[in-house]
């Protein structure tokens, strides 16, 4: 691991706008990925060894009310742990350098647009030291697993997410899902690809705060609208 990968990992938290001068001539990325990634792997191995798979089974089939009795026997067959986790652990390795990759075709597109000229690999880098905060909830998530007693739904790992936080919403709830995947994560997140932005593109403070906000707003507002007017 860099020394300097490292204080830069601490600047993110206190010192964002230093660290992302830092990181403007060489975004480095590697090892908050590789952070990310082994971290999150290893939490999931661990959940799906521990877990009480009868219990974790019953209850994504509570949370499928929509299905008959016929499609649920036919999902239960297909859901071992062992399929279970591997999906889990592949949709995790796979997934997350993919969105990475599309956020920074993003940012891309976007710094064009804004008149800056840094290149696709550098909004790579900079995706992923933007996500640096998600680091936050490891010790959090392993503490759930390790209170929960092998009965801890996934959906619960998360003691960061607005329904963990504030709205308890049941897992069969239609705006469960939405609620999970809001975190405080999510606006810290916001937040650093704002000050970056404003860092390596120097652009105005109402450009980068609408090139931050309008990809949160376009997902977050299809999903809304979804739940709303297409139930």
């Amino acid at each position: 691991m860099s020394l300097n990968a490292m204080s830069v990992l601490v600047k993110i938290f206190f010192e964002p706008k230093s660290a992302f001068e830092s990181l403007k001539d060489n975004s480095k990325p590697w090892l908050p990925l590789a952070l990310m990634l082994g971290s999150t792997l290893a939490l999931f191995y661990w959940y799906f060894a521990t877990v009480d798979f009868s219990w974790l089974l019953e209850h994504t089939m509570s949370a499928n009310q929509d299905l008959n009795a016929e499609q649920k026997q036919a999902m239960a067959k297909m859901m071992t742990k062992d399929s279970m986790m591997w999906t889990t652990l592949g949709g995790v390795l796979i997934g997350t350098p993919i969105v990475f990759a599309l956020y920074a075709l993003y940012y891309l597109i976007a710094s064009k647009i804004m008149g800056s000229a840094i290149t696709y690999g550098k909004w790579f880098g900079f995706s992923i030291w933007a996500s640096v905060p998600t680091l936050i909830g490891v010790p959090l998530m392993a503490l759930q697993i390790v209170t929960g007693k092998g009965q801890v739904a996934m959906e619960s790992l998360n003691m960061l997410s607005l329904n963990f936080l504030l709205t308890n919403l049941p897992s069969d709830h239609a705006w469960a899902g939405l609620m999970n995947n809001l975190s405080l994560t999510t606006f810290w997140t916001a937040f650093l690809s704002y000050v970056g932005l404003r860092v390596w593109t120097g652009r105005s403070v109402a450009s980068c705060a609408i090139a931050t906000a309008l990809p949160y707003v376009v997902i977050y507002g299809i999903w809304i609208a979804k739940l709303m007017f297409f139930k």
